[in-house]
């Protein structure tokens, strides 16, 4: 199983010295990956509740200081050598998809084809319309699909290439660079909804739900190979990943019952990670609690890279 951590490009802690200094470290305690998260604008209020899995009254306080996704990893790329470089997720729906395909392209490129690309729908009604993308919140899904389509077609084309969709259309055009990636980096399809697992099943390289407990992954598992024998893909064609959240030695016991939260005794944690790998996880990108300061994040990921992981391996 591969390990990731989380750059906490948002809440009171990220700064211009902790984005560096995590990746730096990621890479020296032998972390196979590091990652970002996106949000353009946080909006001062929003009308309806937060969704499931986002508890907790809305705050823009503690969200208005998002870092932005792609300048992160880019920043990030040019100072690492080895990690593999991912957002989890980007709101596809929000960026106009030929100029998204266009970065992304660039930085898998300049990054020696390092990138995961991981998309989501989206679900802040007033984000979308500060952006200038109102129009497209209620066909969100159509439209990640679409992108996701588009971002494929023009990654793989040679020559003229042109695009026709309900959504998305242009003329003939020609794109480069490429990815460094024939056909393009992984796509990781976040979310535990149905449409979200079914879009992973229709086109994406991975399925990427956040801190699902074990039991409810086995049954996101079984719909997924539903999702895949529907459209005429093997169990093997999509992967598994996920988010699981750690504490620094002496914190977040209160919380080390659930699955996906790391904390407390290592050898427990260890077992944790253990039955993931067993229920088809084969990467996990492991974050904080926003907000946490830097030194704290610091020995948490080091409490997995030191205590946690060696017990996986040697299982």
């Amino acid at each position: 199983m591969k390990l990731g951590i989380h750059l906490g490009n948002n809440g009171a802690s990220a700064s211009a010295e902790s984005l560096p200094l995590l990746a730096a470290r990621a890479e020296e305690l032998g972390f196979d990956s590091v990652w970002t998260s996106d949000h353009v604008v946080i909006p001062s209020s929003i009308a309806g509740e937060q969704p499931a899995g986002r508890p907790g009254v809305y705050d823009p306080a503690d969200l208005e200081n998002y870092w932005e996704a792609f300048s992160v990893l880019a920043f990030v790329a040019g100072m690492t050598t080895r990690v593999q470089l991912g957002v989890t997720v980007i709101v596809v729906p929000q960026r106009e998809p030929l100029l998204f395909a266009k970065q992304w392209a660039t930085l898998d490129q300049l990054s020696g084809g390092r990138t995961i690309l991981g998309v989501g729908v989206g679900w802040n009604r007033e984000e979308f319309e500060s952006l200038g993308a109102g129009d497209k919140f209620d066909r969100r899904g159509a439209a990640t699909d679409e992108a996701i389509r588009l971002w494929r077609t023009v990654w793989q084309t040679e020559g003229d290439v042109s695009f026709s969709g309900d959504v998305y259309r242009f003329n003939p055009i020609r794109f480069l660079p490429k990815p460094a990636r024939p056909g393009g980096p992984p796509i990781w399809v976040g979310g535990s909804a149905r449409p979200s697992i079914r879009r992973a099943a229709q086109y994406g390289d991975n399925w990427h739900p956040i801190r699902a407990s074990i039991d409810d992954l086995k049954v996101g598992r079984a719909q997924l190979d539903e999702q895949l024998a529907r459209f005429g893909r093997k169990p093997e064609d999509v992967t598994v990943s996920m988010t699981v959240t750690a504490f620094p030695p002496g914190q977040g016991t209160n919380g080390s019952s659930r699955d996906y939260v790391l904390a407390g005794d290592p050898v427990a944690s260890a077992e944790k990670l253990r039955r993931y790998a067993e229920a088809g996880v084969d990467h996990l990108v492991v974050n904080c609690a926003r907000g946490t300061p830097v030194s704290e994040m610091l020995a948490a990921y080091e409490f997995v890279a030191k205590e946690v992981r060696p017990r996986v391996d040697a299982s």
